[in-house]
Parts: C-alpha cells; sequence; structure tokens
C-alpha cells in the first residue's frame, strides 16, 4: 500500500517543515461545503483503516471488525454505522497496551518518529508517537491560529507556561523570535517565557518587563495575575490573552476585558492529538477537522446535537506512528451551531471539562460547576480548590493573605453552597498553596468520587 494517504490533498507525507502549501490547503479547506470535508475524512479513514488492521496489531484483534470501508466512502450513512461499531480506546487503554499499538513498519516518508509524553491530567499518563505529517499538521495549525486572530507577527509573544528544567532561570528567557513554526513561513519580534512552576511574584514581574503584545498561559495563571497587579499592574503593550490547558470561564473573560482592556483567544488541544478546536476571530472554537475527526456522544453512544453535552472521542486521521482511533480522550465538551464567520468546520461551543471536574449530587445527579469565582469575594481568598470528598461533601481548599474570622468562613461555606446549587457539607480547609499537575494545569474543582 502507499504511504500518501488520500486527503487532504496537500497534506503530503515527507518534509514536516513545508508549511506554506498546506497553509493554503487549509485556507480553502475551512470554507469548503462541510459534506466536501466530511467525504474527504471518509476517504482519509478509510486509507488509514485499511492501514492499520495490516500493520498495527491492536486493530487486529477481535473486537475490531474486519470491515472493507473503501466501498462505503460515497454512503455516508453505511460508512457511519460501520464507523460507529468501532469500540472506543480509553486512555487506560492505551497506557496498558501501548506497544500494540506501534505499527511494524512505517513508509520512510513518514519518518523520522517523535514521542511526546501527556501530564495524565485525567490521572492516566500516556505517551505516544508522532510521524513526520502529525508534526507538519500540528505546526500548520499552529500557525493558522495566529492568522485567524490576525496577530501581528514583529509584535511581542509572551508565555508563562512548561518549559524543560534548563529553561526554569528565575529571570524567564527571551529569544530573537517567536520560534518555530512561525519563523519557518515569518520574521517576527521576540519572544519570551518563563517556567509556570515558578513563584507568581517572579512570573509578574518577568511579564511586567517583557510588556508583550501577546501572552499565552493558563486561565488559573491569568486570574492570578489579575489578583495580584489589579488593573493598574497591566503590561502597557498588552492586547490578547491565549489561554490554554483549562476550561475558560465567561467570569475569566469579563475580567480581562474589563480590567485590562485585552480579548482572549482559546486554543484546545491535546499533546496525544495536537489542536483539536481554535478559535476564529468571532470567538467561536472550530473542530479541526482536517487533521482529527472529533466525535462529541451521549452515554450510549449515539451522537450530541447543537446544545447538547457529551464525552470528546477522537479520531487521528494522519499520526501512523500510534494510530488513535475513536480515542476517548477524558473531556466533555457541548456542541455548537454553525458559525457566522464563513468557515463551515464544526463548531464547539463549550468545553467543559473532564470526568474528575465533574460534581455529584447524593441522588447521583451529575453537573459541571460554575461561578466558582465567587469565593473570592472574601477579599483574603488569594486561591481556591473545590474538592468533592463523599456524594454530600465539599472540602475547599484556600490560600489565604490573611487570616479571617468566623463570619468570612461561613460566607465561604454559604458562596460555595449557592455556586454548586446544593447544600454539600462544606469544610474550609486553609493551605500554604494549591499544588498544579505535572505539567502545570490547575483543577478548580476535583472530584474524587469513583465514576
Amino acid at each position: 500500500m502507499s504511504g500518501s494517504p488520500p486527503w487532504p490533498p496537500y497534506v503530503r507525507p515527507g518534509n514536516d517543515q513545508d508549511l506554506r502549501p498546506v497553509l493554503e490547503g487549509l485556507s480553502l479547506t475551512e470554507r469548503q461545503p462541510l459534506h466536501l470535508v466530511e467525504a474527504g475524512q471518509r476517504a482519509q479513514f478509510a486509507w488509514l483503516w485499511s492501514w492499520v488492521r495490516r500493520q498495527v496489531p491492536w486493530y487486529a484483534r477481535p473486537e475490531y471488525p474486519a470491515v472493507d470501508l473503501a466501498p462505503l466512502v460515497q454512503q455516508p450513512g453505511a460508512f457511519e454505522a460501520a464507523f460507529r461499531s468501532l469500540p472506543l480506546l480509553a486512555k487506560a487503554t492505551l497506557r496498558e497496551h501501548e506497544r500494540l499499538l506501534v505499527p511494524r513498519s512505517l513508509p520512510a516518508a513518514h519518518k523520522p518518529v517523535s514521542t511526546v509524553k501527556t501530564s495524565g491530567s485525567v490521572g492516566i499518563p500516556v505517551q505516544v508517537g508522532k510521524n513526520s505529517t502529525a508534526r507538519l499538521l500540528w505546526n500548520a495549525l499552529t500557525v493558522r491560529e495566529h492568522l485567524w486572530q490576525r496577530r501581528d507577527f514583529s509584535k511581542r509573544l509572551g508565555a508563562i507556561r512548561f518549559l524543560d528544567r534548563d529553561d526554569r532561570g528565575i529571570t524567564g528567557r527571551v529569544l530573537p523570535s517567536w520560534g518555530r513554526p512561525v519563523s519557518l513561513l515569518y520574521t517576527s519580534g521576540p519572544s519570551g517565557a518563563i517556567h509556570i512552576g515558578l513563584p507568581l511574584d517572579a512570573q509578574a514581574r518577568f511579564i511586567t518587563g517583557f510588556n508583550p503584545n501577546y501572552l499565552l498561559t493558563y486561565p488559573s495563571i491569568a486570574r492570578a495575575l489579575l489578583d495580584l497587579l489589579g488593573p493598574a499592574g497591566k503590561p502597557p503593550a498588552l492586547e490578547q490573552v491565549r489561554l490554554m490547558s483549562e476550561p475558560v470561564d465567561a467570569d475569566l473573560r469579563e475580567r480581562l476585558a474589563a480590567e485590562w482592556g485585552v480579548g482572549v483567544a482559546d486554543v484546545y488541544s491535546a499533546n496525544e492529538v495536537g489542536n483539536i478546536a481554535l478559535q476564529c476571530e468571532r470567538g467561536t472554537l472550530h473542530v479541526q477537522s482536517e487533521s482529527l475527526r472529533v466525535e462529541i456522544l451521549h452515554g450510549d453512544g449515539s451522537p450530541c446535537g447543537p446544545g447538547e453535552t457529551g464525552k470528546v472521542v477522537i479520531t487521528d486521521l494522519h499520526n501512523l506512528a500510534t494510530p488513535l482511533i475513536r480515542y476517548d480522550i477524558g473531556d466533555y465538551a457541548t456542541v455548537g451551531e454553525p458559525c457566522a464567520c464563513g468557515r463551515t468546520l464544526p463548531v464547539l461551543r463549550e468545553i467543559r471539562g473532564r470526568v474528575r471536574n465533574l460534581a455529584r449530587t447524593p441522588d447521583g445527579k451529575t453537573f459541571w460547576p460554575v461561578s466558582l469565582g465567587v469565593v473570592r469575594r472574601v477579599a483574603a481568598v488569594r486561591q481556591a480548590q473545590f474538592v468533592q470528598t463523599a456524594p454530600d461533601a465539599i472540602e475547599v481548599r484556600v490560600v489565604l493573605s490573611q487570616p479571617i474570622d468566623e463570619a468570612q468562613r461561613l460566607r465561604l461555606v454559604e458562596a460555595t453552597r449557592k455556586a454548586l446549587g446544593h447544600p454539600y457539607r462544606v469544610t474550609i480547609v486553609e493551605v500554604p498553596s494549591i499544588p498544579r499537575g505535572p505539567t502545570g494545569k490547575y483543577e478548580e474543582f476535583l472530584s474524587l468520587l469513583q465514576s
């Protein structure tokens, strides 16, 4: 079988730095009628499925039907039925059977293979290989996001994020350009970054000193900087905050606009599969369908419609190094309506979080916690994390700037009950700090209950 899959035609195995033809192609497919994009996905997956059945031991197992999808590409209903007959791949399964998901051989054009690791944000860290085509698409979609947001490459780009150990100096690092992939296509201004694990005051000094036009960071860091610096402490040049890795709530967007006068861009991605959904200039999250097939599914496996929330299941259409087919990534998202920007790519209205960020009431009902920021109306609360320890109990871990009295504790208890909409038993626990995950992610709500 050839090493050149059929769709999109501008995504060719080989040089993972040849971005220009891919970007030109992406600008066309993003505005094609959706049925043409879906037909292209079917053709690509039929090719992929035939290849993995021959090359990847996991997909030759008896639970995977030995179906030939190529004759069904032009029959959407039959193809979808056959596709949905394939079992979901859980994160725990990927971790346990990682070796069985490695192909026996790989076409030369798809080499070399690199390795990426996840942080285990649902408690299950995994490792996957990335072939050259997957890297090419990751880079192209990264540049696409800059272009959609109409960023000026001559300006300064800052970041507070996870950095390798050698780059974790207390004063951060400054480079002469934005680096790859932007530098493969454009001349750019300088970039600066500081490690997310350093103290917040060090991060604030770096950002105010570097004074970026665009800042990439986590929502929890953006909120903490707002609290620390206040409206007057905004870096003067800052125009936009680009948020990643954690759910973005309306309260944070409103605060960034009101207190700092900056816009917000959201990026939904995962190390295993790259960019999942990017925000257009209208603020709408569009699925990156040229790279991934994204399903939002009810508990019974049926697809969700607009306004409905379900689990996110992803098929990577191009990564042959570790083929992920119907991969249950552990997230939940809400399906959105088509966007008026003219791009036809499917829309996610909201990324709701992960299974362990889901709250439960004693009668078994589950819901996504919102409006948890109300506890910060007690001025001494610098940071808070809500942990469900029992069906009727919530532990609120708080980092305080000064001691609080009993009246303030009662305010925190009532604010928590009001935000969660249930009369939980609430315990306030003072802690010196709230730990982040291995790559700096912070979970505002965490459930310790078994799903």
